[in-house]
């Protein structure tokens, strides 16, 4: 049984556990994996009911072609970082990278049933769970053999929800738990190998005896880390993610491609850095950067070698300079002074980052060299909808409206984002939502990439599921290896809201129609939405096809 539990995450090198690679006494393999394959979801198919690439159709708005299918702009990182890794290490054994967001799902089965894998791991979010499950069940049906394991939020909290599950108790042979991608899965195959005891594997779950084992770790720092090798993957970025990028971005940049680099993680929210919000605290996360000696190099071979813009995916990227928080992180004041420096970097703005309102006040001027676009995550203009606890709290529409000037002078790009439905919600706050996510559209077209707003999404991890699941015994009835967000995300506005859903639902499509038609008149600005999973028609022919394969084993 769960419970809220908000902790500070632990960073450092656990003895118990190994961290170097190669092992030393290395020894001879007792086991030979041919093969491993690395599965980014969701599936095209599982584009359902809006996502974060596109959003969903909205009815009587032309244009939307390019929101059919469009799959994602950029390769998954932390499934890249465990490629980079294997390919390091262990060079022997053939690996493949499948997005099904862009490889649709006849020919992944063709590709399976040609030639299946040994090992599978699969980033699992809480939408497309049941998609993971349908690949990990086909897998298990042609090589019965294959060992599974699930990785990402969604099964690193349900971890033992998964393993012990109707259906994961039989497709899913490991979950990676941590923040430690790349060192569980190089453990996991020279464990598998015979190479390494199982039990010196961080952040792994796995069965055993009839009860779940779970070697909780803390995260391994990530100025030891290596960053992922992006040219390991050229040909699927010009195969699928250039397509992609030249649909929705390559109009905003100058640089016409894009990846994601873990150069950062955690969140300096608060009034300290140590100080952590109810949503991180959950999430287990932290302060931390990479090293910027170390980052620089690959930085300029990813912009100068591979011509792509870097998405930092930090959860406050722009929180991270001397400015702010007592002048404890200097992390962006470094990588500003060794951009400027660089031959290569200096020539671009090349970075995509993540910050609060604040934290782009005060981090703005020192960024604008190499920032490229601002995302930011405003959730709601009123702060009565906002609770203070928040990770995305502002000050109101003064203050987001300041930081949005500001951006307009220096001339940065923003990805927007909020959250419609929010607990306190009226009918006429909702009206005001809606006008105010219309109007900064208009104002701000030449600017926005993209405007992203959804209803709220209850998920594992965030502290609306784990209130919920406290409070409601439904929610803990329900609860379980797959998540029905959407119908929880109902719940959860008649709930906490004088609105119903359909309300919500409406507003959302409002916002929709005024920024896809804004975008369309001019600067190309798109609409996304956040992927809660599927509606009744879609998740009833999704179990019919997992319990039919199920059946087939």
């Amino acid at each position: 049984m769960m419970s809220l539990r908000p902790v500070e995450e632990i960073v450092g090198v656990d003895p118990r556990y190994h961290w170097e690679f190669p092992p030393a006494g290395r020894g001879e393999s007792r086991r030979r994996i041919r093969s491993v394959w690395y599965f980014g979801l969701p599936l095209t198919s599982a584009h359902r009911g809006g996502h974060s690439g596109g959003g969903a159709l909205i009815e009587g708005v032309d244009g939307q072609e390019r929101y059919r299918d469009e799959g994602t702009v950029y390769p998954h990182a932390g499934l890249m970082e465990m490629i980079t890794y294997q390919a390091t290490y262990l060079p022997e054994i053939a690996w493949a990278y499948h997005d099904l967001s862009h490889v649709p799902w006849p020919r992944i089965r063709a590709a399976i049933a040609a030639d299946p894998p040994d090992v599978a791991a699969l980033s699992v979010y809480t939408a497309t769970a049941p998609w993971a499950l349908i690949v990990a069940a086909e897998i298990k049906r042609v090589n019965p053999n294959a060992v599974v394991i699930f990785g990402n939020d969604h099964a690193g909290i349900l971890y033992r929800e998964i393993l012990t599950g109707t259906y994961g108790g039989r497709l899913v042979d490991f979950v990676s738990t941590g923040n430690n991608g790349p060192f569980t899965m190089l453990g996991l195959l020279y464990a598998l190998q015979g190479r390494l005891d199982l039990g010196r594997v961080p952040s792994l779950a796995y069965r055993r005896g009839g009860a779940v084992v779970h070697q909780a770790a803390p995260t391994f720092p990530l100025n030891r880390r290596i960053l992922p090798d992006y040219r390991l993957l050229e040909d699927q970025l010009e195969r699928h993610y250039d397509k992609a990028f030249a649909v929705w971005y390559a109009h905003h940049y100058e640089l016409k491609r894009m990846v994601t680099l873990p150069l950062d993680g955690g969140c300096t929210w608060g009034d300290k850095a140590t100080r952590r919000c109810k949503h991180c605290s959950i999430q287990g996360l932290t302060p931390k950067t990479t090293d910027v000696a170390a980052a620089v190099p690959v930085l300029e071979d990813v912009v100068g070698g591979l011509g792509a813009n870097v998405y930092a995916a930090g959860d406050s990227t722009l929180g991270f300079s001397s400015d702010q928080w007592g002048g404890d992180i200097t992390y962006l004041d470094e990588l500003a002074e060794a951009c400027a420096r660089s031959p290569v970097l200096r020539r671009h703005r090349f970075m995509l980052a993540y910050g609060l309102v604040y934290e782009f006040l005060r981090s703005a001027e020192l960024c604008r060299g190499f920032v490229r676009t601002w995302n930011v995550g405003l959730e709601a203009f009123d702060p009565r909808l906002l609770k203070g606890d928040s990770k995305g709290i502002n000050k109101g529409k003064d203050r987001i409206h300041e930081a949005l000037e500001l951006a307009r002078a220096l001339d940065y790009k923003l990805y927007i984002s909020g959250i419609v439905g929010l607990p306190g919600t009226t009918l006429e706050l909702l009206k005001s939502e809606v006008d105010d996510w219309l109007s900064l559209a208009e104002t701000y077209r030449d600017q926005i990439t993209t405007v992203s707003v959804s209803p709220p999404a209850v998920i594992p991890g965030s502290r609306m599921y784990w209130e919920m699941y406290n409070d409601d015994p439904r929610v803990r009835a329900g609860h379980g290896e797959i998540i029905s967000t959407s119908r929880l995300t109902e719940r959860y506005i008649r709930r906490n809201t004088e609105v119903e859903p359909a309300d919500v639902a409406a507003a959302m499509a409002e916002i929709a129609r005024g920024v896809i038609t804004i975008g369309r008149e001019r600067g190309g600005m798109k609409f996304g939405g956040y992927m809660l999973g599927g509606t009744d028609t879609e998740e009833t022919a999704e179990y019919a096809l997992l319990n039919d394969l199920c059946s087939r084993l």
